[in-house]
């Protein structure tokens, strides 16, 4: 505390610096709610109090997460956060030619709406002169007179009509284009530079040094959704599952080249663990209840990796090549494939080493026995990273993170950006179902098990089956099933029909009730050249009434393999050949107080 007073002594003595500072955007880490920004930037300072002006932070962040970071043992001896609202908006040229397209419409419209008013007042100014002409009965007047009368007014009426017509096609046309460049212009505006958040401190620098700053805080104005890409080729083969997410904010900033982290902490909901308070007994009275109202894709751009320390070199002097000192030597380049493909040593070259994710060297008989005479001079393989290799899964203890060590530039207009994350290859079991009762459509579903040991998100996933998008599902991944089912689309080539035997079904009357007697028929036969499994279900009712009696008829009803007598819901299970047909039977009877109606 001493020294720090003998340091405040000696700085008020000297000459206060004062110097504004533009801060880049380093990092962020994005939650599903709210995003954790890093600035950071470079300061001259003198010996003494320095006032120092940060710019280009977000305007919206939260005050009591700031936190401020000066190397070199600088203290920060004041801060003071504001946001400023002059700033220029800088216009850009697509905005100035959106701004004159809009203006030339205008003017155009202007001049049409002119035309317009004028033929309108002429046309009415012609009918009135004709009508006034021809009511007025002059002595000697001819029918040749009014019907040239008659004939000018045709002529010019038309002329009249048809310049009139013409025009409000013209404004028709023009509003149209309004429409589409004001919106064009609006959403360009955006893009503009919004007010800008600034940070003020007091730095003390006991000699002139530079100093690193570094500014962290957390904002609202951002977030991440995670999703999925089901791709599914065939059911003999394995599912690639691509973890994918869409990311958005609008912090007033535009992200460039920013590598960011996506994490599943949630700190805007931190809390503390509840604790009981005395339960008091009361009376209550109840009101009654109201109503209830339930409440209810852009590219990426890629900043190329910086280049650290050459592992690949191509001479370009020599037809030699060198791979972390190994090389092949001769008049003819080595055989050069780049992910299987082959290239030429100048597209080689062109590859960041950062982008290779491992490459190997075969010579002599080792190259030649693979690749045959091309393989003379060697052969180099080049496996470039895929997107796997640049995204780092790390567990933690309340919260997962998905590092990428990729720069993304993410705008700040709030349109929601997406990002590639790991890809997975699950082992799925496939079957067919169908309750014909309600829909007789066959599905095809797929059934994954051991998916919770992928730290799956819940999510929207887009299935693809045989190359063909057959829609969305939704993963829930906090479900308690220990295996996770995905509809994939019908299947029209295994039908089902389920239809009412006439003949087993009867309506009797007794005394004092009515007894009802159904038998349905469930007609199953698959029109593949393979053999499927098929899970069939139906159902039979269940009574809530004391007068009211089902009876399951279990000799009637072909033998389910599951009867849930609780729902009185029954399953088949059966395995078809190609071509195979069956059937199955549910009967069951229903009765019930003479005079009354059910919903059977």
């Amino acid at each position: 505390m001493k020294k720090i007073c003998l340091l405040l002594g000696i700085f008020s003595a000297l000459n206060i610096y004062a110097e504004n500072v533009k801060m880049k955007l380093s990092g962020a880490t994005v939650f599903f709610s709210g995003a954790e920004l890093t600035h950071t930037a470079t300061v001259a300072l003198n010996a003494g109090e320095n006032t120092v002006t940060l710019e280009g932070l977000s305007p919206v962040i939260d005050l009591n997460s700031l936190k401020i970071n000066v190397s070199n043992s600088i203290v920060v001896s004041s801060s003071e956060f504001s946001t400023d609202f002059l700033v220029e908006k800088s216009e850009t040229e697509r905005v100035k030619k959106l701004q004159d397209s809009i203006n030339a419409c205008n003017a155009e419209m202007a001049g049409i709406q002119t035309s317009i008013d004028v033929n309108t007042t002429a046309y009415q100014l012609l009918k009135k002169g004709i009508e006034t002409n021809l009511s007025v009965v002059e002595k000697g007047k001819t029918t040749a007179e009014i019907t040239q009368n008659l004939d000018y007014y045709s002529q010019k009426a038309n002329t009249f009509e048809t310049a009139i017509y013409d025009d409000k096609k013209k404004q028709e046309k023009l509003t149209e284009t309004l429409s589409r460049l004001n919106a064009q212009l609006e959403q360009e505006s955006s893009k503009n530079t919004p007010p800008s958040g600034i940070l003020k401190l007091t730095l003390l620098a006991p000699v002139s040094v530079n100093a690193s700053v570094t500014v962290t805080y957390y904002t609202l104005a951002a977030s991440w959704t995670p999703y999925y890409d089901m791709n599914i080729a065939s059911t003999d083969k394995p599912v690639v599952l691509q973890r994918r997410s869409k990311v958005r904010q609008t912090t007033g900033l535009d992200w460039e080249k920013v590598k960011i982290t996506l994490s599943t902490a949630q700190p805007s909901r931190g809390k503390d663990a509840p604790l009981f308070q005395t339960w008091f007994l009361n009376y209550v009275s109840y009101a009654p209840l109201g109503m209830q109202h339930a409440v209810t894709q852009n590219t990426i751009s890629y900043a190329q990796p910086a280049v650290s320390q050459d592992q690949l070199e191509v001479q370009k002097d020599k037809p030699q090549i060198f791979i972390r000192g190994t090389g092949s030597t001769g008049d003819s380049e080595p055989l050069i494939l780049v992910d299987g493909v082959p290239v030429e040593g100048n597209y080689l070259q062109s590859i960041s080493p950062e982008m290779i994710a491992n490459f190997e060297i075969l010579k002599d008989e080792s190259a030649t026995a693979i690749y045959g005479s091309r393989a003379v001079n060697g052969v180099i393989l080049v496996t470039t990273k895929q997107m796997d290799d640049y995204v780092i899964s790390e567990e933690k203890q309340i919260s997962e993170e998905y590092k990428i060590d990729l720069p993304y530039t993410i705008p700040g207009n709030g349109k929601e950006q997406i990002i590639d994350l790991t890809k997975h290859e699950l082992q799925a079991s496939y079957k067919y179902y169908c309750a014909p009762k309600l829909d007789a459509n066959v599905y095809l579903i797929a059934e994954f098990t051991d998916w919770e040991k992928l730290n799956l998100l819940s999510g929207l996933a887009n299935i693809t089956y045989d190359g063909t998008f057959v829609g969305q599902t939704f993963l829930n991944t906090q479900s308690a099933q220990k295996v996770l089912s995905v509809t994939l689309g019908t299947d029209k080539n295994i039908t089902v029909k389920r239809e009412k035997m006439t003949d087993f079904s009867s309506v009797k009357l007794l005394s004092s009730d009515t007894k009802v007697t159904l038998t349905y028929k469930i007609s199953v036969k698959n029109n593949q050249n393979k053999p499927v499994y098929l899970v069939l279900k139906d159902q039979y009712p269940i009574s809530q009434q004391k007068d009211i009696e089902v009876e399951f008829l279990k000799k009637e009803t072909t033998e389910p393999t599951f009867n849930r007598e609780e729902t009185g819901v029954v399953t088949w299970e059966t395995n078809l050949s190609a071509g195979e047909s069956k059937e199955y039977r549910i009967a069951y009877s229903v009765k019930y107080p003479k005079g009354r109606q059910i919903n059977l």
